[in-house]
């Protein structure tokens, strides 16, 4: 009775910390925008007459240039925690950019959306990329701000496998097949000796409430999981994690349409300096980037947030440059699952030059 009261507080927890992401990452975008299309008109009325218009007396480290930017990421975790901390602590819109929010369930639906013109840039997995390259159009990685899968195979506490090799014959939840959780999984069962085709039956486990249920009724023997989620369930003592991809990997990198580019140069170059600064504060004081995300997951124990902020922290790679070896492992992944024909080289996929 104790272990069912346990896992009805925590499947409220989760519950409401995905409804509060999802709702207060849109609310905070909106009133951003808002106050940051404000400040972007006042700003390009007076920027000739005072550079420090803002009255602290000091240049912003990065060159006003000002502009809308029409952003896509997948809500509900935060993988593209950088970002997150960027928008939720005013970086961008003290810098002159309106960030316009959109979240997105999946990741293909949000680069979709990129491909129909709706959104400008995007918060995504690098094998979006190569697949956009292969089917003709021109789309690019400009930076990375998440070297890594992002999701870890949890389990109960008192489940009695001990490896992957041991989950031969069951059943395993991923957010949705295809996506990027279950890339990360196939990729450990190969490792393992598993045919991920035969040995196991993948099935779509969602995220946050969905996930966890799946999990405790036993309909999976365990599931993808994301921060925080993963820090939360860990924390109750009921489960653990069986399974964390250790291998480098382009999870969430920016990407754009190569002609938008072209055309808003200054905001992009603008766009990546700031994120830039934002990872580099956010290291030097992980405490400012949990502060800026609590409004995001305000659900969450400070202590869990704390650590799952940590975690996510370790994984952006130096300077925001994409990893070749982590584009090379998306590509292998995609080349693998037959839907790359042919390799993409990382010159025609990837431009760094606009990184400060």
């Amino acid at each position: 009775m104790k272990k069912k009261k346990s896992f009805a507080l925590l499947l409220l927890s989760i519950m409401l910390v995905v409804l509060s992401a999802c709702g207060n990452s849109n609310s905070n975008s909106n009133s951003s925008a808002s106050a940051s299309s404000s400040a972007s008109s006042d700003a390009g009325a007076t920027a000739s007459a005072s550079p420090s218009a803002s009255g602290s007396g000091e240049a912003s480290p990065a060159t006003p240039a000002g502009g809308k930017i029409r952003l896509g990421l997948v809500g509900g975790g935060m993988t593209p925690l950088v970002a997150q901390v960027g928008i939720n602590d005013g970086s961008y819109e003290k810098a002159g950019i309106e960030i316009d929010e959109k979240d997105f369930t999946a990741g293909s639906d949000m680069v979709q959306a990129l491909v129909g013109g709706s959104l400008d840039v995007v918060l995504g997995s690098y094998e979006h990329v190569l697949r956009q390259i292969q089917n003709g159009l021109g789309v690019k990685a400009y930076a990375e701000i998440f070297n890594g899968v992002g999701y870890s195979l949890v389990v109960k506490k008192d489940a009695a496998y001990q490896s992957l090799a041991e989950l031969k014959g069951k059943t395993l939840a991923v957010t949705k097949v295809g996506s990027l959780s279950d890339t990360g999984l196939r990729e450990g069962l190969k490792e393992a000796g598993l045919d991920p085709e035969k040995d196991v039956k993948l099935i779509n486990g969602g995220s946050g409430a969905t996930m966890l249920a799946a999990i405790e009724s036993g309909q999976a023997a365990g599931g993808m999981v994301s921060e925080p989620t993963l820090s939360q369930m860990v924390a109750t003592g009921n489960y653990r994690v069986l399974y964390d991809p250790p291998f480098e990997f382009a999870g969430i990198v920016i990407m754009a349409k190569t002609d938008w580019v072209a055309k808003n140069q200054d905001l992009m170059k603008q766009f990546l300096q700031v994120t830039t600064e934002v990872n580099a504060r956010a290291q030097q004081d992980p405490d400012s980037a949990v502060a800026a995300v609590q409004k995001l997951f305000d659900k969450v124990p400070a202590d869990v947030l704390k650590k799952a902020v940590a975690t996510q922290l370790t994984k952006v790679p130096e300077g925001l440059k994409v990893t070749e070896g982590g584009a090379e492992y998306v590509q292998k992944t995609q080349l693998d699952q037959g839907i790359l024909k042919k390799e993409i080289p990382f010159a025609d996929a990837v431009d760094l030059s606009l990184l400060p």
